[in-house]
């Protein structure tokens, strides 16, 4: 997991487009797939893959969705093709109790699926391909204000910075002999869940530092730097 997450010059094909135009594609993308229908996320889900094989990302990219392939992708298809009736009307509150094998459900689930794959992957792809410090250039030229550039690089970055936090806390872990890998599905989701409570304190911590050496550079204060 280790730095595969964070920006890496690269030759292929997603790396050589100009980063605002990115990030316009990226929000295209993220449109159509929220109106698209099923036949159309496969054919975006596939434009997905051509990218990240010819951007040479495979490795990175089928490591960072494998948690996303294995858990998640079956278990919202599964949950839709047992209890997707419940949300069409009908009983709502008992659908646990009452489970119904629906094919509107499998269609439903796999649409809900790829559309959530689609939105991950674009991100995912943004951010392993495009620098943030292009990025920063390429905004500022067209006089957007300070905060709103800095807001966009500071998330670009940070969700790398939140992978290393995990990294490190799985390695502290490991050091004082547990490794969550080692253990059973059940106790291994428990295991992610109770690390949210590290990452959030670590983010919060780095958030105030931020925000503190920002103010003493008077970011903010002035419209011109």
């Amino acid at each position: 997991m280790k730095n595969i997450f964070e920006y890496r010059e690269g030759r292929g094909i997603f790396y050589s487009i100009d980063p605002l135009i990115k990030v316009f594609l990226v929000i295209a993308f993220w449109i159509l797939t929220l109106y698209s229908e099923l036949s159309f996320l496969v054919l975006l889900s596939a434009i997905i893959f051509i990218i990240v094989i010819y951007s040479g990302l495979t490795e990175r990219f089928l490591r960072q969705t494998r948690f996303f392939f294995l858990f998640v992708f079956p278990f919202i298809v599964i949950f839709q093709v047992f209890f997707h009736w419940s949300f069409a009307g009908e009983n709502p509150g008992l659908f646990f109790f009452n489970p119904r094998v629906s094919i509107d459900g499998f269609v439903i689930g796999i649409k809900i699926a790829l559309r959530l794959f689609c939105l991950l992957s674009s991100s995912i792809i943004f951010i392993m391909t495009t620098s943030p410090l292009r990025l920063m250039q390429r905004i500022s030229k067209f006089r957007i204000p300070a905060s709103v550039t800095f807001l966009l690089v500071f998330i670009n970055r940070s969700i790398a910075l939140i992978f290393n936090d995990l990294e490190r806390i799985l390695d502290a872990q490991k050091a004082r002999g547990f490794s969550i890998q080692d253990v059973g599905i059940r106790r291994r989701i428990l295991g992610y869940i109770a690390l949210l409570i590290p990452l959030l304190t670590i983010s919060l911590e780095r958030a105030q530092k931020q925000a503190i050496a920002l103010e003493l550079r008077g970011f903010g204060f002035k419209k011109k730097r």
